[in-house]
């Protein structure tokens, strides 16, 4: 099966002559005009456009920094790490986030030049000489299917915009705002529905990345339920959402084996990296490459860095060119106390996706010295040989006793328990409770902690791209590089039961939702060894909507959809600001989140360029747009 890098470097290289992307107006792409209108009225040039819509996803969103940032760490179950409390806080905590931040403008510009390449494919393709029918239906599919879900991301994300459906090949000086609802009745819900029915099963030209059917359904269902929460609570006009988004899902959930979904046997191997580029549980992926140059850059991937707790240069922990189990970390964010206790004994997920022993790679193995002993304050370390391959590091969401802890470090292993980690002393009413940050200028000191303590927590695994199978899939570029090329999922699978119980829910049929959740998420696979089906399964009384968002973190966390969930489950009912901050009380004591902050500031860059920018205005709790 083809990998989709190849062909949209190539768009790029090959259609470089016909066309450039120009920062004007709403940022969006605007074809040079010579030649441009004979280009795109062949097959190819025509194929190279609907390449260039995938392009943004790959620069400047899945697999890197900033959408980790606002779309999972600003919500209830990530935070920034205790040693990097300030870095990223206008996006993860909200802390002066106004309109000239420029990640708030790559968001704008980037998802609106997709939507000005959808609307130049939709426009020009009834001029487009020599297309098979097979061809039309993919690229038109496509097209919607790209223009649905960048419109669903900017809408969510600024609530009231411009809604355009024609190219734009000229600078833009006005702008007006459409209604929400309005674009997603006129735009988003119309354009996944014809992705739905113009896509094939599989992708084009078995180009792994493009868009399919099963990822227009899905997608489909995702704006749905979505659209539901613009209407009154309870209403008519609110439930005949649920039941069309009930019906998209199941759509998918019923007919899993004609659109190519087949589940794993284990929740483990969804994410291991052998699976990782024929994943038959990812509904739509972006796509990185081996070959450097087919990339956007030469950085590609590196999401895998962005979740890991200080190992490297820790307990003679390192990072050479073969320790491929300790790959270079980013560290950007940590689970909240919130999401840690989220988890119960039976479930095998925890196991899949967090880490929390971590052996010794040293080829001589470790002897513990003071130095080292003193990063988790344990004196009794000092002393004790690790052999290579055994455990040197614990840190576990448990609570240990203090006989266990002994015995642990008897071994040699540091411990770090979720007590030494968060102030579960002072647990609040919403689940959360601090990190005990070392950090002297935060007035709740622990001065039992360390800045290394404060910084071990379980490992997330869910983008472990550094795992070595017996086939030999290696998916880092270097184990002490910076990057990897392992494909990242956009949508997948497990979504669609969680949507349906969601309606279900909001629907009155609580038991038809318990029963769908136990068949689908809350199956034999997720079951530790040791522990009972019936530990794992749900009844009617507990399908509620806080459940779901609960189970929404424990299935899809870090999947780019928190942010959306705390503000489609939460928004409604005023509770989103509080929420946060009460599972996340790392956030407190700043001028941060706000129930405002479920929209974001319109960029002052857009405005800037308007002539009606005072008419377009900003979002309400953001500083007054006032022209420079």
């Amino acid at each position: 099966m083809k990998i989709f890098n190849k062909y949209i470097m190539g768009a790029m290289v090959a259609s470089a002559a016909a066309f450039t992307l120009q920062s004007c107006g709403l940022d969006e792409y605007n074809p040079s005009a010579e030649g441009a209108n004979e280009v795109f009225a062949t097959p190819q040039g025509m194929e190279n456009l609907v390449n260039q819509m995938y392009y943004n996803f790959r620069w400047k969103y899945y697999g890197r920094e900033d959408p980790v940032l606002y779309m999972e760490g600003s919500g209830d179950i990530w935070q920034n790490r205790a040693g990097g409390y300030e870095y990223g806080m206008q996006l993860t905590r909200c802390v002066n986030l106004q309109g000239d931040r420029g990640q708030i403008a790559n968001v704008w510009n980037r998802v609106y030049d997709n939507i000005n390449d959808c609307n130049a494919v939709i426009n020009r393709l009834p001029d487009c000489i020599g297309l098979s029918e097979a061809q039309a239906s993919s690229f038109e599919g496509e097209a919607r299917f790209m223009r649905a879900y960048c419109y669903w991301w900017l809408v969510e994300f600024f609530g009231d915009i411009e809604m355009r459906t024609e190219e734009t090949s000229a600078a833009v000086f006005t702008a007006y705002r459409t209604p929400a609802k309005q674009i997603y009745d006129e735009v988003i819900i119309p354009d996944a529905k014809s992705a739905a029915s113009l896509l094939p099963v599989n992708p084009y030209n078995g180009d792994v990345g493009r868009s399919t059917q099963k990822a227009a359904k899905a997608l489909l269902a995702r704006v749905l339920l979505t659209r539901a929460q613009y209407e009154a609570q309870g209403s008519a006009e609110q439930n005949a959402f649920y039941e069309q988004a009930l019906a998209a899902a199941n759509d998918v959930i019923n007919n899993k084996s004609s659109l190519g979904i087949k589940l794993y046997n284990t929740y483990d191997e969804i994410w291991q990296a052998k699976n990782n580029k024929t994943n038959t549980e990812f509904l739509w992926v972006t796509t990185f490459s081996s070959n450097a140059s087919l990339d956007a850059d030469s950085k590609p991937n590196r999401v895998y860095r962005y979740f890991s707790p200080s190992l490297v240069g820790n307990a003679g922990i390192t990072n050479t060119a073969t320790s491929w189990e300790y790959p270079s970390e980013g560290r950007l964010m940590m689970p909240t106390y919130y999401f840690m206790k989220l988890w119960q004994d039976w479930d095998a997920r925890y196991d899949a996706i967090f880490q929390e022993e971590f052996p010794e790679n040293a080829p001589r193995g470790f002897t513990w010295n003071a130095d080292q002993a003193g990063k988790y304050n344990l004196p009794g370390l000092v002393g004790k040989k690790v052999t290579k391959d055994k455990t040197v590091l614990y840190f576990t969401n448990k609570s240990l006793s203090q006989e266990e802890e002994d015995a642990y470090t008897a071994k040699g292993i540091a411990t770090v328990d979720i007590d030494k980690l968060y102030k579960t002393e002072a647990v609040n009413s919403y689940g959360g409770a601090k990190v005990r940050n070392p950090n002297s200028k935060y007035p709740d000191l622990d001065p039992n902690t360390t800045t290394y303590i404060a910084e071990s927590f379980p490992r997330f695994m869910k983008y472990r791209i550094w795992d070595r199978d017996p086939n030999g899939t290696f998916l880092l570029a270097a184990p002490n590089g910076q990057f990897g090329f392992g494909d990242v999922p956009v949508i997948r699978y497990a979504e669609m039961p969680l949507v349906a119980a969601e309606c279900m829910i909001a629907l009155g049929r609580t038991a038809e939702a318990a029963t769908l959740i136990n068949k689908e998420i809350r199956n034999a696979r997720v079951v530790r060894p040791g522990h009972n089906l019936s530990e794992a399964q749900v009844k009617a009384s507990d399908m509620t909507i806080d459940w779901i968002l609960e189970e929404r973190a424990r299935e899809l966390c870090g999947e780019w959809l928190r942010w959306f969930d705390l503000k489609r489950i939460l928004g409604p009912q005023g509770k989103f600001a509080a929420t946060i901050l009460g599972r996340n009380p790392s956030m407190a004591g700043d001028d941060c989140r706000q129930e405002y902050h479920t929209l974001w500031p319109i960029p002052n860059t857009f405005l800037d360029k308007l002539q009606n920018a005072e008419e377009f205005g900003q979002n309400p709790g953001y500083d007054p747009y006032v022209r420079n």
